[in-house]
């Protein structure tokens, strides 16, 4: 069964206490993915004859009745979840002390196995296409990237396209587009081979959170410099330079993943926050998140008690997914450096 999934959000770590897995709630059955809200996209053009991502593996067939009894009708097919990823970590800087390292008698443990589900994530790409008045991509630029697994083969799809040119006045000009790929992707449960969980500690060096803000956070931080020489700006043109022929070979991708977390364990034993440090693929990290909420921990003691501790989670193991390309929408500004 495969599964699709969506990008995490961070900035820097102190604020990080303030949000938690907690704060989510799993996602609800099968629903159509919703398109992040950003700067709206003024052109857009939907691909054609793209297909819903399928849904579950069929359940195992029982084996047959004795004769005269009849037989109980297959369980139907458990769909994929389907993840929506909202912003969790927004720090403003670092303390000068860890705050994290807390005392306790016994540290907190995972449980003997942890458990991954599949599911569907939707992962939004950014790219920046030099388009010539020809409408052959010249160069293409990946401002965001959700899954840099696959950016060979996502950078040789697009150099791909057919592109209708840019026009100001009525002729044909080169310019910088900005696209926006709606993606789909499907995810298998990861098979995790290493999950090793050590407290943090107060002499611990607090390290930077992976960055990954939110899709219109990241599109309001953009601010391009000027015009680069022998194009026009694509807020100066009549009409964007819009994608006609969209081969996409980053279809599939399956290989090594690795992550590392700050964890709070509460006295429960739930992981009530995360702060995502490392990542494979930023388009992991709701994955990831949601089926950490699911977890049952041995909280830490202290006394005799049970406590809240902060630690530190390292997973590592193989994935594999499928990634579809549902829909390009032409921005009308520019979003390179």
């Amino acid at each position: 069964m495969r599964f699709v999934f969506r990008a995490l959000s961070v900035a820097v770590l102190a604020a990080a206490a303030s949000r938690g897995l907690s704060a989510q709630e799993p996602a609800p059955a099968p629903a159509p993915v919703p398109t992040p809200q950003s700067a709206p996209p003024v052109e857009s053009a939907p691909l054609p004859g793209t297909a819903p991502a399928p849904g579950a593996a069929e359940a195992p067939v029982p084996a047959p009745a004795p004769l005269g009894t009849p037989s109980a009708p297959p369980p139907p097919p458990v769909p994929p979840a389907r993840i929506v990823d909202t912003p969790t970590v927004s720090i403003a800087k670092l303390p000068a002390d860890n705050p994290y390292g807390l005392p306790f008698d016994a540290p907190a443990a995972l449980p003997a196995k942890i458990t991954f589900t599949d599911a569907v994530i939707s992962a939004p790409f950014f790219v920046s296409v030099r388009v010539d008045a020809t409408g052959k991509p010249l160069s293409v630029r990946r401002d965001r990237d959700p899954i840099p697994s696959l950016a060979g083969e996502s950078m040789r799809s697009i150099q791909r396209w057919t592109i209708t040119p840019a026009r100001r006045g009525g002729q044909a000009v080169e310019t910088w587009g900005a696209y926006r790929l709606e993606l789909a992707v499907e995810v298998d449960a990861p098979k995790i081979t290493q999950a090793v969980m050590a407290p943090v500690t107060p002499q611990m060096a607090l390290p930077a959170p992976f960055s990954w803000p939110p899709e219109a956070e990241w599109l309001d931080s953009r601010k391009p410099g000027p015009t680069p020489e022998g194009t026009v700006s694509i807020v100066e043109v009549d009409t964007a330079p819009m994608p006609q022929k969209t081969p996409w070979s980053a279809d599939s991708f399956k290989g090594p993943i690795s992550a590392k977390y700050w964890i709070k364990v509460d006295r429960n034993g739930k992981i009530e926050r995360a702060i995502p440090l490392e990542i494979t693929d930023p388009v992991l990290l709701a994955y990831f998140r949601r089926a950490m909420s699911g977890w049952v921990l041995r909280p830490a003691q202290s006394k005799g008690t049970p406590v809240d501790s902060w630690n530190e989670l390292v997973l590592a193991g193989t994935i594999s997914f499928d990634v579809e390309l549902k829909q390009i929408s032409a921005l009308r500004r520019a979003i390179g450096p």
